[in-house]
């Protein structure tokens, strides 16, 4: 399937992913589920999870939902992390998971890609520890275009 090379695509591209221990669990349609072990080596010094990891992880989050929402064209394209924004909400304990989500119309941005070459749209992330407390909410903006 699709969804499932994508996926190893980027578990194979991606060193810094691989370091902090980031797994892909989930691709679809314009949606993915990501998750990050408990690590002491992963935490800052309140012992919860280091903001940059969780960074790292609602950022992979968001590329697996970006990619899942072009899984018919991905290859040919070069996406682009653009811009993005975190709010942290609470403390993050333990293990992580990071949840993405293409807000829209996939069929219309596929649409504007074809006519301009070119795209940007956002891609919402929700970041939970391992009680299932909201942890930070993230956007990323990302952009697509045609492989040169």
């Amino acid at each position: 399937m699709m969804y499932d090379r994508i996926k190893q695509q980027m578990m194979d591209t991606l060193p810094f992913v691989q370091l902090l221990g980031i797994r892909i669990d989930e691709i679809g349609a314009g949606t993915s589920k990501v998750s990050m072990p408990a690590d002491p080596k992963l935490n800052n010094h309140l012992g919860t999870q280091h903001a940059g990891a969780l960074f790292t992880l609602a950022e992979t989050a968001s590329g697996a939902a970006m990619a899942g929402g072009f899984a018919d064209l991905i290859m040919g394209l070069r996406p682009v992390a653009k811009e993005s924004r975190i709010q942290y909400q609470k403390v993050a304990k333990g293990a992580t998971r990071a949840e993405g989500r293409v807000p829209g119309d996939i069929a219309a941005l596929k649409a504007a890609l074809k006519a301009d070459g070119k795209v940007a749209f956002p891609v919402e992330v929700d970041v939970f520890d391992a009680e299932g407390t909201l942890a930070a909410k993230v956007q990323v903006d990302w952009y697509l275009s045609e492989k040169r």
